[in-house]
């Protein structure tokens, strides 16, 4: 049976449809939510635009029908509108983030968050940067009763966490001023870092260094250290951190946790495919 039009022919490519038009349970299938997918994935590389005449043309749908859709995208930052034409908005990026990393760094990371909560007692969490927040794709908490509270997909602004700071600094130098350009950098405690100068010699710290530290910058009696996570071709695509109260994260403390946390964000990285360049022997 030939499909009936663009539209469905796009949802039998993706098993959406059966090859004689009928959906493989329709109890459970939501035409316009089928419709709305269809606009998303009318957006490719070589499509990365449309005006509502030419996607109404494509998808052979009404244009008046199209149109509530697009706008409800764009609502949701799923699409944005220029003039007359459209494109993939922001939010897009939120799916493919956390698919990549459950899919990667969060599977191979849990084991090892795991075992070093026990080692050090305290919070471990897992991160990636979404302009200047971090975002939370893992958290593994110690079997003590006092620590950090958090939760999967919470936000931090990225300068006053040690997470944020370690992929803050990361990045190079263009992309680091784009996205610190007129950005205001919000004060969370009286030792959050407030001034771009001073947060660029932080980072210039974290690159010598090889690991972040958040001194009560983001909550006052919590300490934090944290460490990249790099893939195989030696990115930064993630920060794993310790965190605890400060009673807990003394000054002596603190070089234990550091030593297992650098340790750990080593393990995975070298899972990851990341093989670190020693200096050669003599």
């Amino acid at each position: 049976m030939v499909a009936r039009n663009a539209h469905e022919l796009r949802l039998r490519e993706r098993g959406t449809v059966a090859s004689d038009g009928t959906h493989p349970d329709d109890r459970y299938h939501l035409q316009i939510l089928s419709r709305a997918l269809a606009v998303l994935f009318a957006f490719t590389p070589t499509s990365p635009e449309w005006t509502l005449e030419s996607l109404s043309t494509e998808l052979e749908l009404n244009k008046t029908s199209l149109l509530r859709i697009l706008r409800t995208l764009e609502s949701e930052k799923l699409v944005l509108r220029h003039d007359d034409r459209y494109r993939l908005g922001p939010r897009v990026l939120d799916f493919s983030s956390a698919f990549l990393s459950t899919l990667s760094v969060h599977e191979l990371a849990q084991k090892h968050m795991y075992t070093l909560a026990e080692a050090c007692a305290q919070t471990v969490s897992l991160a990636i940067l979404d302009h200047l927040e971090v975002v939370y794709i893992g958290i593994e908490h110690s079997q003590r009763e006092v620590g950090i509270q958090g939760q999967v997909g919470g936000r931090h602004p990225a300068h006053a966490t040690s997470l944020g700071k370690v992929l803050l600094a990361a990045l190079d130098d263009d992309e680091l001023e784009e996205r610190l350009a007129g950005a205001e950098l919000a004060r969370l405690t009286h030792r959050t870092i407030v001034n771009p100068a001073e947060l660029r010699a932080a980072l210039d710290t974290v690159r010598e260094q090889g690991y972040a530290t958040d001194d009560e910058e983001r909550g006052i009696g919590i300490r934090c250290v944290a460490a990249p996570i790099r893939d195989h071709q030696g990115k930064v695509i993630a920060a794993l951190s310790v965190s605890g109260p400060i009673f807990h994260m003394t000054d002596v403390a603190l070089g234990d946790v550091r030593r297992k946390l650098m340790d750990t964000a080593a393990a995975i990285s070298e899972e990851l495919g990341y093989m670190e360049r020693r200096p050669a022997q003599v």
